[in-house]
């Protein structure tokens, strides 16, 4: 295979050729399998998909987590970054003359960490799960007020 040095004047080339964007799907597919979390006995750690939207108090945070316990969920406020994590447990399924012959669904763990531009009141933090969806309302923390001081 040889090997041709780009110059801004063969760059065109380089484009044109309909090459890019498949490296870049290879590029991107590396670095996710490179990042990928270890299968460990069946348990694979998942990114929380989201959507944030900010209100005139604070944040809304909707996060998809589809079969998880209302307990298995793990919130955490620290400033203005939140951390979200959740495990599912793999139920062994008894077969009544038979025995299972594939198996797709085993135990996950989800997880996300992300910072707002506020920080935020954990104290008055909501979090509600329905229909495997859940809805964080995170209010901002009140601003310090700056007192000034009479001189006697």
């Amino acid at each position: 295979m040889a090997y041709s040095i780009t110059t801004p004047s063969n760059r065109v080339s380089l484009y044109s050729s309909g090459l890019e964007p498949t490296f870049g799907r290879l590029f991107d597919q590396a670095f996710r399998d490179f990042f990928a979390a270890a299968d460990n006995g069946g348990q694979s750690l998942k990114k929380l998909s989201m959507d944030v939207s900010e209100t005139e108090t604070g944040y809304v945070v909707h996060a998809d987590l589809p079969g998880v316990e209302k307990s298995a969920i793990k919130i955490q406020i620290d400033g203005p970054r939140v951390t979200i994590s959740a495990e599912t447990k793999k139920q062994d399924e008894k077969t009544e003359g038979g025995k299972v012959i594939y198996r797709e669904r085993s135990a996950s763990q989800f997880y996300r960490s992300f910072e707002l531009p506020a920080e935020l009141d954990p104290a008055a933090a909501q979090a509600k799960l329905e229909n495997g969806v859940l809805t964080l309302t995170l209010p901002r923390k009140a601003q310090a007020t700056i007192q000034q001081i009479a001189v006697e």
